[in-house]
């Protein structure tokens, strides 16, 4: 289905509109003229949503779509789009749909061919990858694991091997069980603790998982953790049988070691204590 950015004069658009995560300064102009024009807006949080929109005066017909009724209000929203009404959605903060609301509405608005327009803007997950010092080029982005710790154990099992940077968000009571589970499933790997990003206690560390555990005994706000990538999952024993392939061409253990460990990717030190480990 080819989506034109334009659409039947009788039929709306659904407009996906990010809202600041923090600073109320970072609202784009083209979100502030979207929701001005809107006929309605569907909020998270409808509450939260009135703060910002009697900030910059915006009085539009606010509705709810939320978790707990996304699925029973989808059908009304498509009706409403379809009698010509033009409808934006925001969540409390950030873009919908990553990691909040709006996933099962956007599909039925798509499925009944009107018009999904996504305005680009703030959300905390680009800002802690570009502040984490991790290689930002490839990544996954996660969004929250499962609260259920053994199901949670499970899904970074699955991560574990993956050769990109890793991106979770996490929320406070939940943050060091989960850097626990991490340290015992990823090994000690550097990792950044992105907290309240654009709000005026914005904290970043960078370092281990071990000293990120050992530094926070207690956390308050919204925290997205950033996790360099695994090691390439290799068979250490083959990779040794080319380490002593090129000693016996006359390589030195280091040189040969330093060779293979840059062919395939791996840890330098962790190929050569295994080489020492097996001339005991």
């Amino acid at each position: 289905m080819l989506q034109k950015s334009y659409s039947d004069n009788k039929i709306g658009n659904l407009y996906i509109v990010p809202t600041p995560i923090g600073n109320k300064a970072d609202i784009t102009l083209r979100a502030l003229e979207t929701l001005k024009l809107v006929d309605l807006i569907y909020a998270e949080d409808t509450r939260t949503s009135s703060i910002l929109l009697n900030m910059y005066e915006i009085n539009k017909p606010l509705k709810a779509c939320h978790l707990y009724n996304e699925e029973k209000i989808k059908n009304k929203v498509v009706d409403e789009l379809k009698s010509g009404k033009n409808i934006a959605l925001i969540s409390d903060q950030g873009t919908p749909l990553l990691s909040d609301p709006g996933h099962e509405l956007v599909k039925e608005v798509i499925r009944n061919n009107i018009n999904v327009i996504s305005l680009p803007g703030p959300s905390a997950l680009l800002p802690a990858l570009n502040m984490s010092g991790i290689e930002a080029n490839k990544f996954l982005f996660y969004g929250f694991l499962n609260s259920k710790i053994s199901t949670a154990k499970r899904e970074l099992e699955a991560l574990k091997n993956i050769q990109f940077t890793l991106v979770f968000y996490e929320a406070p009571h939940r943050f060091l069980s989960t850097l626990e589970l991490m340290l015992d499933v990823f090994g000690d790997r550097n990792i950044s603790v992105c907290r309240e990003i654009t709000k005026i206690h914005e904290e970043i560390f960078r370092g281990k998982i071990s000293e990120a555990i050992e530094l926070y005994k207690d956390i308050k706000g919204e925290i997205v953790i950033v996790v360099e990538k695994g090691e390439k999952e290799v068979n250490i024993d083959e990779l040794l049988k080319e380490v002593k392939l090129e000693i016996k061409k006359g390589m030195s253990n280091k040189d040969a070691v330093k060779l293979i460990s840059k062919k395939y990717g791996v840890s330098k030190n962790l190929l050569y204590n295994k080489n020492e480990e097996q001339k005991k």
